[in-house]
């Protein structure tokens, strides 16, 4: 596929001590643990439209608004909230799996989330012996910090972290809380940074 830029909106997930867990238990059952939760993830991104790109191996990068570029204001917006309302959608199943796992012995999981709406390169990536389909941009690093962002400011099992450039799209339809202005790593320009709480009440 040719690349070409599009504005989507990058969700990346990861899994707070991962590494502890993969340390304590056999290999065997990290891996069908974690493709349970893998699973869970996959049903929600499909569910509000979005693409799953890669599985990194504990963390996920979807994306909003590919592979059929959205190019209008609407279009891009719809993109945004639908991405804020997968990730709390993951969020909302992680306490019965959470308890399901304790039950069986299994670790309980914590995540968080990063979000940012901005411009990609999407298009297919690699040489003639093997190709993927890539999202390339600053987009996808600011979604990434995000999400590594203040790794201890976590209170509830997923924390869900966005940019501005998100949250004007959201329409007032979402309980935020602001950050206020952050440094990212690797970014001289501070982020304002928020975090979803919920959906608004009607």
């Amino acid at each position: 596929m040719p690349g070409q830029k599009v504005t989507a909106t990058i969700v990346l997930t990861d899994l707070q001590g991962f590494s502890t867990i993969s340390e304590k238990l056999p290999p065997e059952v990290v891996m069908s643990w974690l493709n349970e939760y893998l699973s869970a993830m996959a049903q929600e991104v499909q569910a509000h439209q979005g693409v799953i790109n890669k599985f990194t191996g504990d963390g996920m990068l979807a994306v909003f608004g590919v592979p059929i570029p959205r190019t209008t204001p609407e279009e891009i917006a719809e993109d945004a909230r639908l991405a804020v309302s997968c990730a709390l959608a993951i969020s909302s199943r992680l306490p019965e799996m959470n308890q399901n796992w304790l039950t069986r012995g299994l670790p309980a999981a914590k995540m968080r989330v990063g979000i940012f709406t901005g411009p990609v390169m999407v298009g297919s990536l690699g040489g003639t012996t093997r190709l993927e389909y890539g999202v390339i941009g600053d987009s996808v690093n600011i979604a990434s910090r995000l999400e590594s962002c203040e790794k201890d400011r976590q209170e509830g099992t997923c924390r869900i972290l966005i940019a501005e450039e998100t949250f004007l799209h959201l329409a007032d339809k979402f309980e935020v809380e602001s950050w206020g202005l952050l440094p990212l790593k690797g970014r001289e320009q501070k982020v304002n940074v928020y975090r979803i709480l919920g959906r608004k009440k009607k």
